[in-house]
């Protein structure tokens, strides 16, 4: 009897919302060991400065493994972290400090009302939000959990960095512990890139493959402020990634504060 041979990346492919960050959420942590998570929160806290705006309660949405959120705990933030991924959400405790998380929907926030002063949704979390009712009904879960006057800052990849397929990305033959291969496909007409991933982890003799199938869509600005005006939001300022200038035809991520309306 032959043996079976084993399924290849695109044989592995599964359908959006599900399982993404699952098989990798234990190397999560590995494979993102280079992410500068201080400069975001740097951006994060010059971005409030720049508006005038402070905050103490913070809400990470679409917390992965708690990186952010914790490092506003470390600084001192009353933080707590929300995540589609019951898996991912676990590693949330065992950052230092701990990022209290709970299993959530970011689309169909399940929080009391009026109880954040910030929340942040970084690293392009909310591209993966492919039906644009859904990202409308997460502004309108975010604005309802924010304080009067709170403020949202989230950051998303553009059609640009889809289209131009950023995420093909490959350390294969590397020697690192953790290899990976990513292979993107973008659709121009539903504006969504597919991204089919496939990872092999070494550990001594021990090999371990597994495949995950990511799915973002590219938002225009036009279309968040419109989405953020619906659900509340009064100031909408977006901005090339890691700075104060307007987005631009190039910019491959935009960052986006927006704050609600004092009486709402």
């Amino acid at each position: 009897m032959s043996a079976r041979r084993p399924k290849t990346q695109e044989q592995q492919v599964t359908r959006p919302g599900q399982g993404a960050f699952d098989a990798v959420a234990d190397h999560y942590d590995y494979l993102m060991r280079a992410i500068p998570y201080g400069e975001w929160v740097d951006y994060v806290e010059a971005l409030l400065r720049r508006h005038g705006l402070a905050a103490r309660r913070v809400l990470d949405l679409c917390c992965g493994t708690g990186k952010v959120g914790s490092e506003m705990r470390r600084r001192g933030y009353e933080a707590f972290g929300v995540d589609l991924s019951e898996k991912m959400a676990r590693h949330c405790r065992r950052q230092q400090p701990p990022l209290p998380a709970a299993v959530m929907d970011a689309s169909a926030l399940g929080l009391r009302s009026g109880c954040f002063d910030l929340v942040v949704a970084l690293y392009d979390s909310l591209n993966y939000i492919l039906d644009p009712a859904q990202l409308a009904s997460c502004f309108l879960g975010v604005s309802r959990v924010l304080k009067p006057a709170g403020v949202f800052i989230f950051d998303l990849n553009t059609a640009y960095a889809l289209a131009a397929g950023f995420f093909a990305q490959s350390n294969v033959g590397s020697g690192d512990p953790l290899e990976f291969d990513w292979r993107p496909r973008w659709d121009s007409a539903t504006r969504i890139c597919r991204v089919e991933m496939r990872f092999c982890w070494r550990d001594g003799s021990r090999e371990e493959v597994f495949y995950e199938t990511h799915y973002q869509r590219a938002y225009e600005v036009e279309e968040l402020r419109e989405m953020l005006a619906a659900a509340g939001f009064a100031r909408i300022h977006p901005y090339h990634a890691y700075s104060f200038r307007p987005p631009g035809r190039w910019s491959d991520r935009i960052f986006v504060l927006a704050q609600k309306e004092a009486g709402a």
